[in-house]
Formats: C-alpha cells, structure tokens, sequence
C-alpha cells in the first residue's frame, strides 16, 4: 500500500515539473515572439526571423508564431519560406483568416495567382473574420494583374462596404474604373482616396493618369506634381516628371 502511495505521490511531482517547465518555454518563446515583433516594426526582418524561429522552437504549437515568421520571410522576398510558414499556422488553426490572408500575399510573390485567389477567399469563408477588407482588396488586386477589371470592381466595393474609409480600396477602385475607361467614376473614386489620405501617392499618380485621359490637363499637372512632392525619389516621381514636361510643351 506504502508503496503505491509512494509511485503516485511521485508521478504527480514528475508532472508538477514537467507543466513548470512548459509553462518556462511558454515565457521564453513569448519573448523571443515579442523581441520579433519589435524587431519587424523597426525593419530589421533578419533579426525577426531569428526571434521567430527561436519562439517556434519552444512552443512550435503557436499559430500566431508561425505566421509571423511568414510575414518575415515575405518582406525578406523569400515567398518559399513564407508560405511553409502560412501553411503551418493555418494547420494549426483553420480558422486563421490573417493567415490565409498572407499566404495569398505570398503566392502572389511567385505569381501564383489562382492559388492566392484560393488563400483569400479561404479567409474571407470565416464570418469572424476582424480584417475582411484586406482580402477583398488583395482579391481585387489579382484580378486586376489577371485582367478581370470587372471582377476587381465587385471586390472593392465589397472592401468599401466593410470599411468606407479605406483610402487604398478606393484608389484601388479608382484604378479599375480607369482600365474600364469609366472615367467620371475613376476621378470620382480617386478623389475620395486622396482626401482620405493625402499622403497617398499612388493615388495622385492613378488620378494624375485620369485626369489625362479625361483631357483635363490642369488638373493632371497638378496631381502629377503631388506625386513629385510626396515621393521624390521614387520612379514613380520619375515618370510622373515626365508627364508634366509632355504637358508643358
């Protein structure tokens, strides 16, 4: 009898230290994610993606760690690496809609645009969903590069309805309404985006373009000369200078 109250007594002790021990790894490996975090705010994605991987080897049971180390890998350009890392958050949570959202983001890194398709609309099936304007969007991306203008406007609206400020879905909308030639409807969205978020250059150089297109020069010049201001060293700057001299001449 002794001696069974002895081996219970004991295994109890075995697990009390196995459960403190694990509960260490789950403080270290939160740090390492929280050193990760820090480090990819402040753009050092290398150091991220050490402080990630060192997280996932304490607690490799974390959905949020693996999809971390995913967006690290894909600021790092290395979309391979990112999508393994997608896959094993989304495995470990099915339901992990930011997830599926950024495995989307990096198959469109490899140009693999019906499986980003696949991975944003896997996000967009869970109605918990906090953040569905990002998938609507990024869907109406790709299908704009797959020449589905039509199919991108449904999109963004659907990122609107969500979300009526959202400045990119509005540029994004903008643009589309451009490559249809509906260019009232173009200006009109491009406009509100700019307003929305002043700071937003792309969106001066879309409305710079259908400004053009609608044969209103001055107005072209002046979003133009915008895109100037807000990005002067970028080729989109560039190119924007280039329209500007054409319609100084």
């Amino acid at each position: 009898m002794w001696g069974r109250v002895v081996i219970v007594g004991l295994c109890c002790l075995l697990a009390a230290c196995a459960t403190e021990q694990t509960a260490v790894k789950e403080d270290k490996a939160d740090t390492y994610y929280n050193i990760g975090v820090a480090r990819l705010a402040n753009g050092d994605v290398k150091q991220a993606i050490v402080e990630f991987s060192q997280a996932i080897d304490d607690a490799s049971n974390k959905p949020t760690y693996h999809n971390a180390l995913g967006l690290a890998y894909l600021m790092d350009r290395r979309p391979d690496l990112a999508i393994t890392s997608f896959q094993k958050a989304v495995r470990l949570d099915p339901k992990f809609s930011d997830a599926y959202n950024n495995l989307g983001s990096a198959y469109v890194q490899q140009a693999k645009y019906d499986q980003a398709i696949k991975a944003f609309k896997q996000a967009l099936l869970n109605p918990a969903y906090l953040s569905p304007e990002q998938a609507y969007l990024n869907l109406g991306n790709v299908y704009l590069v797959q020449g589905r203008a039509a199919d991108a406007v449904v999109e963004f609206k659907r990122a609107l309805d969500v979300a009526p400020d959202f400045a990119e879905a509005h540029h994004r909308l903008g643009y589309a309404y451009l490559v249809q030639g509906r260019l009232e409807l173009a200006i009109a969205e491009l406009t509100l985006a700019v307003k929305q978020a002043p700071e937003l250059a792309t969106a001066y150089q879309s409305l710079g373009f259908a400004y053009l297109s609608a044969n209103e020069k001055d107005r072209a010049r002046q979003a133009f000369q915008k895109v100037v201001e807000l990005s002067p060293t970028s080729e989109m700057a560039a190119e924007a200078m280039r329209q500007i001299k054409q319609l100084n001449q």
